[in-house]
């Protein structure tokens, strides 16, 4: 379900409560056909739309500039085809799209629709299957030729829009036959089964397998299943680009591809013990490209080398920035919170270091630095072509990511025309940033990944044969927001609650209830409690099933809370948009996720933290006086909106009215 259906369900949810309460080319030359985008069929072979294979789908080029991709071939596949839409030229009234290789080899052309045509969009596709391949992937180069001797300095911008890209691969994925290639370039699902009575190192291990296998293949969107099976049953024969894992404890310690080089080929890790996790760390440290047989063994885990201190260096976070401009520019540094370190981050001080063009005395250029909507530095460029600002970012000024986006401008004193160069502006990976840990936990969805890395506790309370598997998909959602390793630890849910490090909980409500934890909604079968400063009760049949983060802040940590009033399947709905929500967890706001019995998920925030983590960027000289109102009344709406939810839900099942409720179909695991 998309956030605006979602949120024009919500309305007319509350519009039922609140008055109750209140009274085709070829290489060579090729011409993109015109005609509607949707006519255009697809060749014989496998289309993976850029995103599977972890590129972006849209891309904007200017005259005679390029920009080149890397994309991924799986095992067995020949790039065939590059797909896509063109878009209307912006000021281009003739020209065509030149596409070539790695090596510069030309691939195609393609006429560019004249400017202002129109039609919207023309359908690209051209023939890349000449293209080189090294080390399974395809290097491609997009460049825009324009033919209209149009001022290219003078005059108004030009640019073409690519949309929609995919690319079309022939052949035949190859069976796994080792451990390397058991892990291919492009992978669309993993299936993990893992015993019906699995214990507690299985439990760990399998978590592990999840948080790792998302990093290896992010920012590709792997589907990862986990399905419970009887011990000693061999799982179904995968499909392309999909594989399956078999983990379970007996036998000698390893990793195996069984039935190797045949359809039915699957991965079989065993072990007893912390012998599970310890074969993982071989993925954990992405060395499984090396081990070129179909079975391994580790005997010691290893581990990676950890920066000490608070500085980081750009070079050492792999931050890098480089830009042309003449009028203006723009360029962004952006890094993972979590990738400064464990310990929470209060405040962080930049050094920014740039080297540019140096501006002639009678031009002048600027820079203007902004971390979300506040501006944290501005100056002039000059002469010396060198830049070292020095500015702080308070707690408000950033949220999982610290973004540092720069404005650039430069304005020629000398009258336009093509003796006109534009300056380069170069960030230097001698920049730094000082971390200065502290601060209270982190409440609300917002609060992750960060307060789970790079480790944190996982309880299960048996109440669900599925819990499992709703443990799996809830660390693949947080683990696809962070390049760095989330490592779990399973215990008991007693250990869980009672200690000082962050923890995922999959527990009923009841026995939450049983702890010393404050979520915001609690309660047991036909009670819900939300947790405002004076407690609300309410008495709401068939239940509430939530995905909660909050603030565990006797503790100094963060908890994200998987649970239910009722029934176990009141929380399906909720996996399933999230699944299909555009961003996945990190579009997710406030510190709730609920759905009734009629399935519709609500996102909303309870406590007050929820919202500040929301608003992270907000100027910081406003008062926080100023927003307690609106908190207090976003608190209200919110608990109204859970338990209409849950009211408009047993109206529907008692009376039959109403229409369906926009769910995301469920997956089947």
């Amino acid at each position: 379900m998309s956030r605006r259906s979602g949120a024009r369900v919500l309305a007319s949810v509350l519009l039922l409560f609140l008055p109750a309460t209140s009274a085709g080319s070829v290489a060579g030359l090729a011409q993109a056909q015109p005609g509607n985008a949707t006519d255009m069929s697809d060749p014989p072979g496998v289309r993976l739309a850029w995103p599977t294979l972890g590129l972006e789908p849209e891309t904007f080029l200017g005259a005679d500039s390029s920009a080149s991709f890397t994309v991924p071939v799986p095992n067995g596949l020949t790039a065939a085809r590059l797909q896509g839409l063109v878009h209307a030229p912006m000021n281009i009234d003739a020209g065509y799209l030149e596409v070539n290789d790695g090596d510069g080899k030309f691939l195609a052309a393609v006429d560019l629709p004249p400017a202002g045509s129109a039609q919207a969009v023309t359908p690209l596709d051209v023939d890349i299957s000449t293209a080189r391949v090294r080390a399974s992937t395809v290097n491609l180069t997009l460049t825009v030729r324009p033919l209209d001797y149009a001022d290219r300095f003078c005059g108004p911008l030009q640019q073409l829009t690519l949309s929609d890209l995919a690319t079309t691969f022939t052949g035949t994925e190859s069976a796994a036959t080792t451990i390397a290639n058991f892990f291919p370039p492009v992978l669309e699902q993993v299936t993990i089964y893992a015993p019906t009575d699995a214990d507690a190192a299985e439990q760990q291990s399998v978590l592990t397998l999840v948080s790792t296998l998302t990093r290896l293949y992010r920012p590709q969107p792997l589907e990862i299943r986990t399905i419970n099976r009887p011990r000693g049953v061999t799982p179904r024969p995968a499909g392309q680009l999909t594989r399956a894992i078999v983990l379970e404890a007996g036998g000698p310690a390893g990793m195996r591809v069984e039935n190797a080089g045949n359809l039915g080929a699957y991965l079989r890790v065993s072990g007893q013990g912390d012998e599970l996790s310890t074969q993982i760390s071989l993925l954990v440290m992405q060395l499984q490209s090396l081990v070129q047989t179909a079975a391994s063994r580790v005997d010691q885990p290893g581990s990676e080398a950890v920066a000490s201190g608070d500085t980081r260096t750009f070079g050492q976070l792999n931050l890098i920035g480089k830009t042309d401009v003449l009028r203006t520019g723009s360029l962004r540094v952006a890094v993972d919170r979590s990738s400064l370190g464990p310990g929470r981050v209060e405040s962080v001080q930049v050094n920014l270091v740039a080297d540019y063009t140096p501006v002639p005395k009678d031009d002048s250029a600027s820079v203007v630095v902004r971390s979300g909507d506040v501006v944290v530095y501005q100056a002039p460029l000059d002469n010396t072509g060198q830049l070292d600002a020095k500015f702080d970012l308070g707690s408000r000024d950033f949220g999982q990511w610290i973004n540092l986006d720069l404005a650039l401008t430069y304005t020629p004193q000398q009258p336009c025309g093509p003796f006109i160069a534009p300056i380069t502006f170069q960030v230097s990976q001698r920049s730094t940033l000082t971390v200065h840990r502290g601060g209270p936990p982190l409440g609300g969805f917002g609060a992750l990944p960060s307060d789970f890395s790079p480790s944190f506790m996982v309880a299960l309370d048996g109440s669900s044969p599925n819990q499992l598997s709703y443990a799996a998909r809830t660390i693949a959602a947080i683990a696809r927001t962070t390049s760095e390793q989330l490592t779990p630890q399973v215990v008991d849910l007693k250990a869980a609650a009672d200690a000082t490090s962050g923890a995922l909980i999959v527990a009923k409500s009841a026995a939450i209830g049983q702890t010393s934890l404050n979520p915001p909604v609690g309660g047991d079968g036909t009670t819900l409690d939300i947790g405002l400063p004076t407690e609300l009760r309410a008495s709401v049949d068939e239940g509430l099933g939530s995905i909660q983060a909050f603030a565990d802040r006797p503790r100094n940590r963060s908890i994200v809370l998987i649970t239910t009033t009722d029934a176990w399947t009141l929380v399906d709905p909720l996996f399933a948009y999230l699944d299909g929500l555009d961003g996945g967890w990190s579009a997710l706001t406030g510190d709730v996720l609920a759905a009734g019995a009629a399935g519709v998920p609500t996102n909303v925030a309870i406590r007050s933290d929820a919202e500040n983590i929301d608003n992270i960027g907000l100027p910081p000289t406003q008062s926080s006086n100023q927003w307690i109102p609106v908190g207090v009344g976003a608190t209200v709406v919110a608990t109204i909106a859970i338990i209409a939810a849950a009211l408009w839900s047993r109206r529907r099942r008692t009376t039959g009215t109403g229409g369906e409720p926009a769910t995301e179909p469920q997956r089947t695991a």
